[in-house]
């Protein structure tokens, strides 16, 4: 594949002026296109409210696997079964390295989550390249799940693409409930003529394969037992004309199957027909050649295709592409990282030591950089996903995959089986390479090298001042001052700025005299984070996957480590009285509560760990959805995301719905990032009345025509009028700096301050004064070895006797992922 060379606006540098920084011209420059994928290993997958994630995250080039630092932002985000965002983090990656953790809220509901992570660079190309990532959490108090019968749908996927009328062809069956969850299923495929032409059965995967010869004038269907029903699916009508395409693996070659009726012998005479592979995106291997017969094979070495999955396409004289067929190569060059135990089982609060080595092929000392979990068994499922799974399989793949591991699990026997049939089921025309080869690409998204500051200079009447010079001073930034100016429409800029945890800004802004002027704003520094696609949006369920004594016994282990780990100190908090006025009059309405009760939320020290007011609300609010610009904060009213009003200390933020969409967002998110510090209550309250409803779509908001105001029409009932949320914010003293001319302060979030993760050590045997209940051992982020690949990492046991699992997930430095896993018995 040609190199693709794109011109894309390039980021703003920062250069030296005296001690400060300043802003240069957006100049353009060529970059080579490039992709990333990234990897978050956590230290579990089932936790509990309150509990703490650990991840380490790995950012590599796609088409080799080595560790890459064009990007140095990685956005992280927890996702509720209903897709809001409940947390964020901005991680700084280091050489495509990055540490973080999330602390789960006490009242986050049990069910399926969905941890998300991708750079800027990345939503260039959908979301092709977004990770994703299951994680339960589990609550004793949660109600018992519902269980009913899921529905279930079959699908038949033919070889290469399409069945041929007089060609014999390999078809893969898939069949799986509607969450995409595989299902063990029987059936049978008959001819319209009422003939038994093929049967089948799936594996508890949901995967089959069976073959069929279509026969002119034959139409085909199936009929499946699936979950107790029989269901009946028509067949892909078989073209009169065509191409098939069978792969198969034979001793060192790989050999490509081309055949078509014989019809279609006679028209391809003397027509050149080509073969091409690609892998990751490069095409590695083309081969020409003419149909003699209505059947060729073109035998294809091994040596020379490079490890992983590959796309097969067949193209006809016109190079038009007919068929396509996905294969995987075992990898030649493979680097591995293990470590031994001294023993099967240890006892309470024993040291454990790993001696961790890396080699290659040959045995060979390999550098690399990995991480260590050590946990409780029941909380890590031996067949769940790691970094090695995930870059050589799932990251190419549409669709979720069930026990990803066993397919790179050399003990066993059927992988090469299995994972040939996956790549016929999810694999089949869907390969992320040949998309991204199919679309027009617009760039619009630059790698960051740091943090980007936006804002708005504007005067008293809101219009915008362009060539104001601001000036910002960040203390804790890489560097002090930092200098830009205004465009035509009163926008500012900084990039490049490496500013970690909660920091302190203080902008000024001048016009080319040198005196002060114009309000400025400064726009949210997580307003760069992509919308969530919905996807799958798991539903609340208790205990996913896990059962009762295991729930249990997690939720006794968190417990227990808060009491170790926390003080006994009980914070009491006063009782508050809210008393609501029956009416409230806003810039452009009045309106009323009509009896529906307040949502008070009282912010406690504890809330200090999130990160912004929004994150606490979606967090805490029972009513609080991420708005559909994934920044901000809406409220469903008949049966539409709207935008809540907000008033605080009692005096409403002053907009309407005739403001604009940009408007409305940036008042609005003033406000939804301030740090809980500045933040004493929270009250959301549900109103009705108005002239008008405001409506957020993909867009910003619209507004439409309402009912008649609440004041107007005594009589009406409440479901006439229009409803309206608002959010009453009561700050602490100084919480928030007031707008003044020329100058303005805020308290933003930089990268994420990753915490360290305690591991207590047991010298001597010692009788326990509390019971040490960790269900995460140890976790070790930024473990490496020497350059004789070799590393030692030791920690101490609980006094839980259970089952431990030790994985180590990581890269070397030749690019290979290192997966490595065992389990010991604590009694």
């Amino acid at each position: 594949m040609k190199t693709l060379i794109l011109v894309v606006v390039c980021a703003f540098l920062c250069s030296t002026v005296l001690p400060a920084h300043a802003q240069t011209a957006p100049a353009q420059k060529p970059i080579k296109l490039f992709f990333e994928k990234v990897y978050l290993h956590t230290d579990r997958q089932v936790y509990t409210q309150g509990d703490d994630v650990w991840f380490k995250a790995y950012l590599v080039n796609a088409q080799d696997n080595h560790l890459i630092s064009t990007s140095k932002s990685l956005y992280t985000e927890l996702i509720s079964p209903t897709g809001n965002v409940v947390n964020q983090e901005m991680v700084l990656m280091k050489d495509g390295l990055g540490i973080g953790d999330f602390n789960l809220s006490g009242n986050l509901a049990a069910g399926t989550y969905r941890l998300r992570a991708y750079t800027n660079w990345m939503r260039n190309f959908g979301d092709n390249f977004i990770f994703e990532k299951k994680l339960t959490i589990v609550s004793a108090q949660a109600a018992p799940p519902i269980s009913k019968p899921m529905p279930a749908v079959i699908r038949f996927f033919p070889e290469g693409g399409s069945l041929i009328t007089g060609v014999t062809s390999v078809i893969a069956v898939k069949a799986e409930t509607a969450s995409g969850e595989g299902i063990a299923a029987k059936g049978a495929v008959y001819s319209t003529s009422g003939d038994t032409v093929a049967h089948y059965t799936t594996d508890s995967l949901g995967m089959g394969v069976f073959t069929l010869l279509p026969v002119a004038g034959q139409t085909y269907q199936s009929k499946t037992a699936l979950n107790g029903t029989q269901v009946v699916i028509a067949l892909p009508q078989p073209l009169n004309n065509g191409f098939t395409l069978k792969i198969y693996r034979q001793d060192t070659s790989v050999y490509a199957v081309v055949a078509c009726n014989e019809q279609l012998v006679s028209q391809l005479a003397n027509q050149n027909l080509s073969l091409k592979i690609r892998s990751f995106g490069r095409v590695t291997y083309q081969q020409t050649f003419q149909l003699k017969s209505n059947t060729a094979a073109i035998q294809i070495p091994v040596s020379q295709l490079p490890g992983g999955i590959a796309a097969v396409t067949l193209y006809d004289a016109a190079q038009k592409p007919n068929c396509e067929r996905l294969l995987y190569i075992e990898p030649r060059d493979k680097t591995s990282i293990a470590f031994n135990l001294d023993k099967p089982s240890f006892a309470p609060r024993e040291k454990i030591s790993l001696n961790i080595s890396v080699t290659g092929n040959h045995g060979q000392p390999v550098k690399g950089n990995f991480s260590v979990s050590a946990v409780d068994a029941s909380l890590s499922t031996a067949d769940d996903s790691n970094i090695m799974s995930y870059l050589m399989l799932q990251s190419e793949l549409k669709g979720y995959i069930k026990n990803a591991a066993r397919y790179f699990d050399t003990s066993n026997p059927q992988r090469a089986k299995q994972l040939d049939l996956l790549l016929l089921t999810q694999g089949w025309r869907d390969f992320i390479w040949k998309r991204l080869a199919d679309t027009t690409l617009r760039i619009a998204y630059i790698p960051e090298q740091g943090i980007s500051l936006t804002g708005l200079v504007r005067d008293s009447k809101h219009a915008p001042i362009p060539n104001a010079n601001v000036t910002l001073i960040a203390n804790a930034a890489n560097g002090r001052l930092f200098g830009a100016q205004t465009d035509a429409k009163g926008r500012y800029f900084f990039d490049n700025l490496l500013l970690t945890g909660r920091q302190k800004l203080n902008l000024s802004s001048k016009n080319l005299k040198g005196k002060a002027t114009g309000t400025l704003s400064l726009d949210s520094l997580t307003n760069n984070y992509a919308p969530v696609s919905p996807g799958v949006l798991y539903s609340y369920v208790t205990k996913p996957q896990f059962n009762e004594a295991n729930t249990a016994s997690l939720v006794k282990q968190v417990a227990l480590a808060r009491q170790r780990s926390l003080s006994d100190t009980l914070i009491r908090l006063k009782d508050v009285e809210v008393r609501t006025p029956a009416r409230r009059q806003f810039t452009d309405r009045t309106v009323t509560t009509f009896g529906y009760k307040d949502e008070v939320l009282d912010v406690t020290p504890a809330d200090s760990t999130y990160n912004s007011l929004k994150n606490y609300i979606l967090a805490k609010s029972n009513q609080a959805r991420t708005s559909a610009d994934g920044n901000g904060i809406a409220f469903v009213s008949d049966g539409r995301l709207t935008p809540p009003r907000i008033v605080v200390d009692n005096r409403d933020v002053v907009f309407s719905d005739n403001d604009a969409s940009d408007v409305i967002n940036q008042m609005s998110n003033h406000y939804f990032e301030m740090p809980m510090s500045a933040v004493k209550k929270v009250v959301i309250k549900k109103l009705v009345g108005g002239p008008s409803l405001l409506v957020q779509n993909n867009e910003g908001f619209a507004a439409t025509s309402a009912a008649a105001s609440a004041s107007g029409r005594a009589s009406q009932s409440r479901s006439d009028m229009p409803v309206m949320y608002a959010i009453y914010l009561t700050l602490n003293p100084d919480g928030i700096n007031k707008f003044k001319v020329g100058a303005t302060q805020a308290e933003v979030n930089g990268y994420y301050e990753a915490r360290t993760f305690y591991s207590p050590a047991y010298e001597k045997p010692q009788p326990a004064d509390k019971t040490d209940a960790r269900p995460t051992l140890y976790w070790l982020a930024d473990g490496s070895t020497d350059a004789a690949g070799k590393s030692t990492v030791s920690f101490y046991n609980s006094d839980i006797k259970t089952n431990v699992r030790i994985v180590i997930q990581g890269i070397s430095s030749n690019g290979f992922p290192l997966f490595y896993t065992k389990t010991y018995n604590t009694r």
